[in-house]
């Protein structure tokens, strides 16, 4: 498998062209961060010699306990071996093309909403991505309706993944104990979800903004960019 280092001197030729980008932990991303964290990933492969680098598009208040969501598809052209002679020209080519013809399109809620989708995970956009997207913009009705059926149905695989566990496994196995942290962090992201599901209901702008704010401090912090994150209002709160 690649390493960081590697990755980093794969990016460096780019890095030295853009100072508005930096390195941290396998992604070359957009400096600095304030609702949208976007860049490239580069990630490693079995084989020792291969990379893929994906352009990625995540918003920060995403919620908890995966601060996880956005849009990115892979780049075929920065995706290879380390060890061709061109891999690496063509490498830097890619990012350059990808940061002229794409990111520009996804810097900001509305951009990601509107482009044409392309997850990083799955198919479909995920309601609860797209409904964090449209309150930041200030749709709160139709945010919320969103999460409606997204609940219920959550709702009910915890329920069946509960008792899944207690049918085929052994208290206190391993495999028991595995699924009870999954179901733990199931349940701990459909309560953050539940509690934006109430306020969009309620539609005070303060009380949903807060959460967004508190959801972004929390990303940033787990995903180490502190540094290069700066708080910032949302647009229904400059509207």
């Amino acid at each position: 498998m690649t390493t960081a280092a590697q990755a980093r001197s794969l990016c460096q030729p780019f890095l030295d062209r853009h100072p508005d980008f930096a390195f941290k932990q396998r992604f070359l991303f957009r400096v600095p961060v304030r609702h949208v964290e976007q860049g490239f990933s580069t990630d490693r492969m079995s084989p020792p010699q291969l990379i893929r680098t994906t352009w990625y598009a995540s918003i920060l208040p995403s919620p908890p306990p995966w601060s996880a969501g956005g849009i990115g598809k892979s780049l075929d052209r920065a995706t290879g071996s380390i060890e061709s002679p061109d891999f690496s020209s063509e490498f830097v080519q890619e990012l350059e093309r990808a940061n002229r013809e794409i990111l520009p399109h996804v810097t900001t809620f509305e951009g990601i909403l509107e482009y044409p989708y392309e997850p990083i995970f799955g198919t479909g956009i995920n309601p609860v991505i797209k409904s964090v997207l449209l309150a930041a913009l200030g749709r709160f009705g139709t945010a919320g309706l969103l999460l409606t059926d997204w609940i219920r149905e959550e709702r009910g695989w915890l329920r069946m993944y509960g008792d899944g566990t207690q049918r085929r496994h052994r208290k206190g196995s391993k495999a028991w104990q595995r699924r009870q942290r999954l179901r733990a962090e199931v349940a701990e992201h459909l309560a953050h979800v539940e509690k934006l599901h109430d306020l969009l209901a309620a539609g005070d702008p303060g009380p949903i903004a807060a959460l967004l704010h508190e959801w972004e401090a929390i990303s940033a912090r787990k995903r180490r960019i502190e540094r290069y994150w700066e708080p910032s209002p949302f647009p229904f709160e400059l509207a």
